[in-house]
Order: structure tokens, then sequence, then C-alpha cells
């Protein structure tokens, strides 16, 4: 707090008038002190240093530093704290079901091959706000659980303790899993195929889940969705490699 507002007089000097050579004598007198307050010695340096100092503190308050964002996982992927621009909302979205199915997804937006970290997360992060702007039900966050991008690396998405929002009348114990990009539009390279593959075993194995519980969105709904080369991919990796 300040002793007086600032701008403002103490009232007590503004009860009477004072005379031009009490002015003057004040005036030169305030100079003295003002050049007092920067000696290193003498009589008027210290008599500044005897007034009190300001009831304030006068130092700039410093910025609080934002807690490190964990960028990586205890399971090897990419934090949705490292990406993500808002929490989710609980009030929108259901508790999770056990995991009994895993369902493939692409974004179907543009095709996308940037392989940098700032790409994905942009082109992530473009996504939740589309999920949260949704009409006419506003999802509580992205509707997916996960995301594999161009240079294969496995992003946290929606929180799995979460329901996700990702197959109509099929989210229920539904991971869900999108590709970043459109697959009608391009195909699936080597680091997204070892990605696709690993992160399925593992959580296949994890969760008990066999291949023929992993599907796409277009084997469960009406959609043209993951795109004709990861849908074909699929296919293949559940006859072989997922098998």
């Amino acid at each position: 707090m300040w002793a007086t507002e600032p701008g403002r007089l103490d009232h007590r000097m503004t009860h009477r008038q004072l005379r031009p050579d009490q002015t003057r004598r004040l005036f030169l007198g305030g100079a003295l002190l003002l050049l007092g307050g920067c000696a290193t010695g003498g009589g008027t340096a210290s008599r500044v240093a005897r007034l009190p100092g300001p009831i304030w503190d006068p130092s700039p308050a410093l910025p609080t530093p934002d807690p490190p964002r964990k960028s990586v996982t205890s399971g090897g992927y990419r934090a949705r704290s490292a990406w993500a621009g808002g929490a989710p909302n609980p009030r929108r979205m259901s508790t999770m079901a056990p995991i009994r199915r895993i369902t493939m997804h692409h974004d179907g937006m543009s095709a996308f091959t940037d392989t940098t970290m700032s790409a994905a997360s942009q082109r992530l992060e473009s996504i939740r706000r589309a999920h949260l702007k949704r009409r006419p039900q506003p999802f509580g966050d992205i509707g997916y659980h996960f995301a594999i991008d161009p240079a294969g690396r496995i992003w946290e998405c929606r929180p799995l303790q979460y329901q996700g929002a990702h197959v109509r009348a099929h989210n229920e114990g539904n991971m869900g899993i999108v590709v970043l990009g459109n697959y009608d539009k391009q195909g699936l390279n080597a680091a997204q195929q070892l990605a696709i593959i690993s992160f399925l075993h593992r959580q296949m194995r994890t969760r008990g889940i066999r291949s023929s519980a992993v599907t796409t969105h277009q084997e469960l709904a009406s959609t043209a969705c993951p795109g004709r080369s990861l849908q074909a991919f699929m296919v293949s990796a559940r006859q072989g490699r997922l098998g």
C-alpha cells in the first residue's frame, strides 16, 4: 500500500500558503537531499539514511516460471501435456470401460508428411479445438486416445480413463488411434508402419486383445476412414504381423 495515494499532496502542506522565500528554501533543500542520496559520506547522506524507506516493495515482481511440461510418458510416447492447449472437460466425457477393442483412424484432413514435432503438435491441437467446438454435441477433449505422426512418434491424446469419441455407438471399451494425415491422398511410410505394428502389439499383449478386435473405422461405421492405404495396411497386418 501507498502512504498517500500517488499524485496527491499531503493535506498538512495544503492548509497554509508558503511565502516565496519558504518555497525557495524548500526547493533547494529537496535538491540537496536528492544529491545526498547518491553520496558516500557527509552529514547530508547520514540524514537521508535515517529517513524511513517506502512501505511498498520497490523491486518489480519476478514472473513465476511455468512448471516444466512432461514431454515423454513412462510408456515412451509424447505426453498430452507436451502439445495440448487446454485440459479435458470431464463433464462432457464418460468413464472408460475395460478396453476390449482398438480402432484405427486417419484425421482425414489434408495430406500430412511433416516429420517435425512442432508440426505434429499444431495438427493435434487443431483437431482438439475442432472437437471442442463440434456441433450439436461438443466433445470434452480430442476424440482419440493416441496419435501416430509421419515420423512414427506416438502421441498421448485423450486420457485412457475417459471413453473415446471416435466411432458412434462403438466407443465403450474402444481405444481410438488416429494416424495424422489423409490416407486416401497419401501412403504410409516405413516409420509409420513400424510404429503401428509395435504399438498395437504392445497394447494387444497388455490388454489381452486378439487381432480380430483390432478394427478400422469403416469396419464399424459407414465412412471412408481410415483411407484406402491405411485400410489396406490394416487388413494385411491382421493377416500377418498382428495375426
